[in-house]
């Protein structure tokens, strides 16, 4: 169901009609835990990693892309160490000491023109969300840059709203919805 957000030119509606693989470039932006741009890192729970790994590697393996691999831009497993990429933090803010030994990432592509697998990532984090810590993020999808997404993981629990914006209205929703994002939105 589609309803006008109050004061705004947007609707929020469920995880409906994207199908298995939509064309759109993906902006993220996490303000809880940590601050990352163009991905979100999901702290696993101490103790939950080894589950976790099994439980979205064989996800992944069931749902190959369009060239049989696994899929880009869903869910993908970040574990920090040294030499390793690590996530992209918003200007201005220091990078905290990561503390999980085990983390997932949502849409680990980062912003880039792909296939985003947001019906699997969704699937994937509603399963394995009683492993993760609490976290919450933003997505604008873009080809008019119209969709804004809204996650939160709280108490073990994926919470979702999507918001449909007119045309290049997402960035300027996603300000009034969070007001720590103002000014880091960038282009």
């Amino acid at each position: 169901m589609r309803r006008k957000q109050p004061g705004s030119n947007a609707t929020s509606a469920p995880l409906e009609g994207l199908g298995s693989s939509l064309m759109h470039t993906v902006r993220v932006w996490q303000v809880a835990p940590i601050h990352t741009q163009w991905t979100a890192v999901l702290p696993v729970k101490a103790g939950r990693e080894e589950e976790a790994r099994r439980w979205v590697s064989e996800a992944l393996a069931r749902n190959p892309d369009l060239g049989g691999g696994p899929p880009r831009n869903a869910i993908g497993l970040f574990e920090p160490g040294a030499g390793r990429r690590g996530p992209r933090f918003l200007p201005g803010d220091s990078a905290p000491r990561l503390p999980a030994a085990l983390y997932l990432e949502f849409m680990p592509a980062g912003a880039d023109m792909v296939y985003a697998q947001y019906e699997l990532a969704h699937r994937i984090l509603e399963r394995v969300a009683p492993l993760l810590e609490d976290a919450r993020w933003y997505a604008i999808l873009t080809q008019c840059e119209d969709i804004l997404d809204c996650w939160e993981l709280a108490a073990g629990q994926l919470r979702y709203e999507r918001h449909l914006t007119e045309e290049e209205q997402a960035r300027e929703m996603l300000q009034q919805l969070e007001p720590s994002l103002r000014g880091r939105l960038g282009t």
